[in-house]
């Protein structure tokens, strides 16, 4: 809750206290959300549709945040002054019947409309009967509202319509229906039966939407959109920094992207001294545990013990570990979260075909906790707090500001404890969030993985690489040169430095990654594995940027440095031996692909793309069989473990292409080679390989090769492929590829003779646009 002594107050509980420009000044997620519904009614207010909006969602997503806005942005709009009549009902009316309902909306108008709606007015029906009363108010309230649209704003709709009952909703349903002047603009915590179901008289009535709750992003904005209202500069430039970012985390693992806890929260965002943040947040306990208790007593006793068991847990909990604990039937215990989760008091997750279920609002703990905390031990919530909002090195080091006794220190031993325990909460949250980001195509098995990683990473090391995802290049950096800034240690610097030259690679920054990488070979603190990776990644990044001389210095400095690692070594011999066959020096290049292939230790990727660099060296001095036997080797060695191998294909295939060999001495090399790639399982890669190396000669640009040679190829590939049923398809697009380039590569009518997917296989190695 913002402070009383600052000049705008966000109501925490009742936004609608707030003023309108304040709630619009903060708002976040939900601009076209809002514009949206405020064109409705004007469509309703102005012509004969009329609109009915819901808007649906748990307590504290901003749903009052919403309902006041369009009330405030309709009642602005000048055009609406004289057609359109407003009633904003209390959150909390309570109508058990239609007429009730419509002395809660006169009330309304009344409050709103004084010159044009008197209570006195309906005094006689309190002198009637029920019935009598109810077509007396009727005729008043259409009466005075004359040819204008009614807009009726309700709150808790659900409640509302619970109350009336089926006899009341079915009354309510006929009235709009027999005066269609009526538009609604609701909100409702849930789908109650009276909205669902089929056979209620408001199903499909109105226009529903789900409130989403706040992502980081948005949460971010939110926060310092309240510090830019409050004029605090401070908070806004905070929150941009990296370490601003990673307490919106810690935020977010308490409010479960709920708006209401974020603006509850929004005053600890710059807190840095614990006993800032441990006293202010006991405060804050202290107010919000009461409302959490009163929600939890409004429920039936069977789900009142659901909501506190999960309250108990740390962790998402399937229903028959539920039923087990409260001694209940799975069926029994599903029904009832079921309903819990309609109410906004559970959500689940699922695992397989298992569902797992934990408490919505984190903050909801509390009520529980409190309750249970007799022994005054550090509440869980507070500590996870700690230990999602400072690090294990600002742990230890704000223990050691403290005294020996005290509620901050008993706080502070308990998180790092926690931590030691069970892991660096803080980072576990960051990776799952990181994790959201990938893309959803990417394998459960390679998710595991990348997870293994980035758990090893250092935690803004893991930070900025999730800002890289999102496509936050600058944000990654900054956040890398605030660790390297706040480096203990060389160790930890140079380490980091390694980072961040990788993060400079990633964003195609080469010239700042050799910095970085030459400072680490610089510094004598460097483990010579260091040394050695930073010399191999500057020639790499160098042979980036055509710079091919120097690029062949680093490798040989690195080829000569006493202890360097074996697959780092090797790495630079077939680096370097690329670069020697491109200034074609093929002698030299065979050198250090042999060097490769006799290395005791080399990694078997190493060794089976020495022995294929090898088959192109032997092929281009004209020792076919040296070449086959290399290849062969190659291949035995690594296909099995290193299906890359076999995209060697490409480069084999160009070598025979490139060798002037005679019609009947080409035939026999592909025969040879497709014999060699089909015993490794391989025939596959090989296609590809011949269509990726047409695609090569198409976008070396006129002019093509001979029409002489392109027809000679072709014809000794369906020689050589005659009957094996895995070439069928390569030999079509190779065909048709040719036919395309003696054609000139223009008339893309001739590639029509494939199939659609063919086609676009083809175009993809031609590098055509898709759908041409």
């Amino acid at each position: 809750m913002i402070a009383p002594n600052d000049l705008h107050v966000l109501s925490v509980f009742t936004p609608s206290n707030s003023t309108p420009e304040d709630l619009e000044f903060i708002l976040v997620q939900r601009h076209g959300l809002l514009q949206d519904a405020v064109e409705r009614v004007r469509e309703s207010a102005l012509t004969d549709h009329k609109h009915h909006l819901l808007f649906v969602g748990p307590r504290g997503c901003g749903k009052t945040h919403l309902i006041t806005l369009i009330v405030h942005r309709v009642g602005l709009d000048t055009d609406l002054a004289d057609p359109l009549r407003i009633a904003w009902l209390n959150e909390d009316e309570t109508c058990t019947t239609l007429l009730e309902f419509l002395l809660k909306v006169h009330a309304a108008l009344e409050k709103r409309y004084p010159g044009e709606y008197r209570s006195e007015s309906l005094s006689p029906a309190f002198e009637m009967k029920p019935a009598a009363a109810l077509e007396f108010v009727s005729r008043q309230v259409l009466a005075s509202l004359g040819p204008r649209t009614l807009m009726v704003a309700a709150e808790n709709l659900d409640a509302i319509f619970e109350n009336l009952g089926p006899a009341g909703q079915k009354q309510l349903r006929a009235f709009i229906q027999e005066n269609p002047r009526l538009t609604f603009v609701a909100t409702a915590q849930k789908l109650v039966e009276s909205l669902s179901n089929r056979n209620s008289p408001f199903y499909g009535f109105f226009q529903t939407e789900h409130l989403k709750p706040l992502n980081v992003d948005d949460a971010t904005e939110l926060l310092k959109n309240i510090g830019r209202l409050r004029g605090n500069q401070e908070i806004v430039d905070f929150l941009s920094t990296s370490r601003g970012r990673s307490r919106v985390q810690a935020l977010h693992h308490l409010s479960g992207g709920n708006h209401r806890i974020y603006i509850v929260l929004s005053q600890f965002i710059t807190r840095d001294s614990v006993d800032a943040l441990v006293g202010p947040f006991m405060k804050m306990v202290d107010e919000l545990t009461p409302y959490y208790q009163e929600r939890v007593r409004w429920l039936p006793a069977q789900q009142r013990k659901i909501v506190e068991y999960l309250c108990a847990c740390e962790t998402t909990v399937p229903v028959k570990d539920i039923a087990k604990r409260l001694f209940a039937t799975p069926q029994t215990i599903s029904s009832q979260l079921q309903d819990l989760r309609e109410k906004g008091y559970v959500e689940s997750n699922q695992r397989g075909r298992e569902s797992l279920y934990e408490i919505s609002e984190p903050l909801m703990r509390l009520c529980v906790e409190v309750k249970e905390n007799q022994r005054h031990q550090p509440l869980r919530l507070l500590v996870d707090f700690l230990r999602a909002w400072y690090d294990d090195q600002q742990l230890n080091q704000r223990i050691g500001l403290l005294d020996s006794a005290g509620l901050s220190r008993a706080y502070l031993e308990a998180a790092i404890q926690r931590n030691k325990v069970e892991g660096n909460l803080r980072k576990k949250l960051l990776v799952e969030d990181a994790l959201r980001t990938l893309p959803p195509n990417v394998t459960s098995e390679s998710r595991e993985a990348i997870q293994s990683r980035w758990d090893e990473l250092p935690e803004l090391v893991a930070f900025a690489l999730k800002c890289f995802l999102e496509n936050r290049p600058e944000d990654a950096l900054d956040c890398m040169n605030e660790a390297i800034h706040a480096a203990s240690d060389i160790k930890s610097k140079i380490e980091l430095l390694m980072y961040r030259a990788e993060l400079h690679v990633l964003i195609e920054k080469s010239d700042a990654a050799i910095i970085d990488y030459a400072t680490v070979i610089g510094l004598p603190e460097s483990s010579v594995e260091q040394v050695a990776r930073a010399i191999f990644n500057i020639g790499v990044q160098l042979s980036k940027v055509g710079e091919g001389a120097r690029a062949i210095i680093e490798y040989t400095k690195l080829i000569s440095l006493p202890g360097a690692p074996i697959d780092l070594v090797c790495m630079a011999l077939l680096l370097r031996g690329f670069l020697y066959t491109k200034d074609n020096e093929k002698y030299l290049a065979e050198v250090d692909f042999r060097e490769v292939s006799n290395f005791s230790g080399a990694p078997t990727h190493s060794l089976g793309w020495a022995h294929l660099a090898l088959s192109c060296v032997y092929w281009s001095d004209g020792r076919w069989d040296d070449g086959f036997n290399s290849l062969d080797a190659g291949l035995q060695i690594g296909a099995n473990k290193h299906p890359e191998l076999l995209g060697a294909a490409v480069d084999l295939v160009a070598n025979i292409f490139s060798s002037g060999l005679a019609q009947k001495v080409r035939h026999e090399k592909l025969s040879r080679i497709l014999g060699v790639y089909d015993k490794y399982q391989g025939v596959p890669a090989l296609g590809e390989g011949l269509v990726r190396h047409l695609g090569s000669l198409f976008l070396a640009g006129s002019p093509f090769p001979s029409s002489d040679n392109l027809e000679q190829w072709a014809a000794s590939w369906e020689q050589a492929a005659e009957g094996v049923d895995e070439f069928r398809l390569p030999l079509r697009l190779l065909r048709t590829g040719i036919d395309f380039l003696i054609a000139g590569g223009k008339d893309e009518g001739i590639l029509l003779r494939l199939t659609s997917a063919e086609r676009e296989i083809l175009k993809q190695a031609f590098g055509l646009a898709e759908g041409s």
